[in-house]
């Protein structure tokens, strides 16, 4: 017997809270550390962040690869995800990230970065896993 679906299904599993404290008041707290969803859905990665009261917001950006001697590229830079994702912060605590139309190849570590008038600061990877679409479920 096979069951078809009327609408779409949405599934989406996460996983703990994850903190990056840092140094004199610098700290990066997502909703989720690990998220698992479907092929073609869309999932916001939650996250806030403090900095010294007395720093001031230069940027602040999402990004998945960091290369040790190079600042990482913020993902809104990147022409694969341009249409393709959103952020959502207010530049002042919260910095959450929209990502529509998920791709097997959206599967990454992605991390928050602040940069402020007196120093920067990175949280540690959410982890995203994509998997394949679920159009029918059969016995």
């Amino acid at each position: 017997m096979a069951l078809r679906t009327a609408g779409s299904v949405l599934v989406v599993f996460l996983w703990s809270v994850a903190v990056d404290l840092g140094q004199d008041g610098w700290s990066v707290t997502y909703t989720h550390q690990s998220i698992c969803t479907l092929k073609g859905s869309t999932v916001n990665i939650s996250c806030s962040y403090t900095y010294p009261s007395d720093h001031e917001i230069k940027n602040t950006f999402w990004f998945i690869k960091w290369e040790s001697d190079m600042d990482p590229e913020d993902l809104s830079s990147v022409s694969r995800y341009e249409g393709h994702i959103e952020y959502l912060g207010d530049k002042k605590s919260e910095g959450s990230l929209r990502i529509t139309d998920l791709r097997l190849s959206d599967s990454a570590g992605y991390r928050f970065r602040l940069i402020t008038s007196g120093g920067k600061f990175a949280g540690s990877p959410v982890s995203l896993t994509v998997t394949g679409n679920l159009s029918h479920i059969s016995h």
